[in-house]
């Protein structure tokens, strides 16, 4: 509700002057308590015609340098439905009310049509026969303005003081509505940074618990489905077994093998969900960080400089680094992990070396049959993109695993 404002006809300026100037304290407070940065233009310049007697207004925000913001209007409806958004922007130059805000002062014009600042109207603009306009600084700074128009008898430095007095006021009251605006956004912000980083938790929760459960089927699961395949064909091999019993082991063989390529198939699935976005350095130090403990210190190394690659390559580059460094702790018997990424103009070098028992030599020959999963789903990942991986004893001692994979300059972009 709009406070009642003495009428402004010649006797309630003589009169009532003072009752003006009284009311303005309350209209202060109501235009103090908005919050909106919208609500308070609009109800100022509601309050602005009604302290003035004027037949149309508008308050203007500084926008740049040489713009005005036509932020609000009153008391006039444009011809055409776009005529606000056609007219919002104006710029800043020498007319009658440009020089409100170029010199930081009021400007009155009670002949408006015949002064030298005077521009001319854009189409669909209603005449402007008086003009008062009066600027809004906060803090020394001019930050817009308010006009007003066509009061039948003019304007007079009484009324300039009044609306003076009130935008100084209205000034204040934007400016705090701007910063409650800015506070809130900020909270948004934080909330929804919030939100990525639950998510990111949550992503990371459910990637670690996929590689846990992966683990646990090909280490325990898929063993027991080999031993069993194993002890079968024992049995089959032996002297004098009869016909049905041979046809049975057949079945359990043959059920053996489909169960340990069913485990396989889950195991594999579970490796390649996806594990998210993100700037490729970034997770590579959160996933060390990760991995860092009380009896295994964990080490980052960069070389080159950091460029961007397809997110399906960096995501090879991070699963294979998950991958071996989940083998340091879990095999390794190491207590000092390296990670070193070496970004060149042709690739990305990942190498994941330990101070470990390093893996004897009969392993190497059985990663190219059977077992370590692990090792070769990190070659699988590397060859999918293009790249290659390699694993061997470090010179003094520990285990290397080394992942080439191709940067393609003409995708990357430096950041």
């Amino acid at each position: 509700m709009i406070t009642r404002l003495p009428e402004l006809g010649p006797t309630a300026e003589r009169d009532d002057w003072q009752a003006q100037l009284e009311s303005l304290y309350a209209i202060s407070v109501e235009i103090a308590s908005l919050r909106e940065l919208s609500a308070v233009m609009d109800r100022a310049l509601e309050y602005c015609l009604a302290l003035t007697t004027s037949a149309f207004g508008f308050v203007g925000l500084v926008d740049g340098p040489e713009t005005m913001d036509v932020a609000a209007i009153r008391g006039f409806v444009p011809d055409g439905s776009d005529f606000y958004e056609r007219f919002r922007k104006i710029p800043i130059r020498r007319t009658i009310f440009g020089v409100v805000i170029l010199e930081g002062r009021p400007n009155i014009s009670n002949d408006v049509r015949n002064d030298p600042l005077h521009r001319g109207a854009p189409r669909g603009h209603p005449p402007v026969e008086t003009f008062l306009g009066v600027p809004l600084r906060v803090r020394q700074q001019t930050i817009g303005m308010i006009g007003v128009a066509n009061r039948p008898s003019g304007y007079d430095a009484r009324h300039e003081r009044l609306l003076s007095t009130f935008a100084n006021q209205v000034a204040v009251a934007i400016e705090n509505a701007r910063l409650y605006e800015r506070q809130r956004q900020m909270i948004a912000d934080l909330q929804q940074l919030h939100a990525r980083l639950d998510a990111a938790r949550v992503e990371a929760l459910l990637h670690q618990e996929r590689n846990r459960i992966a683990a646990d089927l090909h280490d325990r699961v898929a063993q027991i489905m080999f031993g069993i395949g194993i002890e079968a064909t024992w049995c089959r091999d032996q002297p004098d077994v009869p016909e049905p019993v041979l046809r049975a082991l057949d079945r359990i063989r043959e059920l053996a093998a489909r169960g340990a390529a069913e485990v396989r198939r889950v195991v594999y699935d579970l490796a390649e969900m996806p594990v998210g976005g993100g700037e490729l350095v970034e997770r590579i130090r959160q996933l060390v960080e990760g991995y860092r403990s009380e009896d295994l210190r964990v080490e980052l190394v960069i070389e080159g400089k950091p460029r961007r690659l397809p997110p399906e390559r960096e995501d090879a580059i991070f699963l294979i680094a998950c991958e071996a460094l989940t083998n340091v702790r879990r095999h390794s018997g190491a207590d000092l992990a390296i990670v070193s990424l070496h970004f060149t103009e042709r690739s990305v070098i990942l190498v994941v070396q330990d101070n470990g028992c390093g893996m004897p030599h009969t392993s190497f020959v059985s990663v190219r049959t059977a077992g370590h999963f692990g090792l070769r789903s990190m070659r699988r990942r590397a060859e999918a993109v293009g790249g290659e991986l390699s694993w061997y004893n470090g010179e003094d001692g520990g285990f290397v695993v080394r992942a080439v994979i191709p940067a393609e300059p003409r995708w990357a972009e430096q950041v």
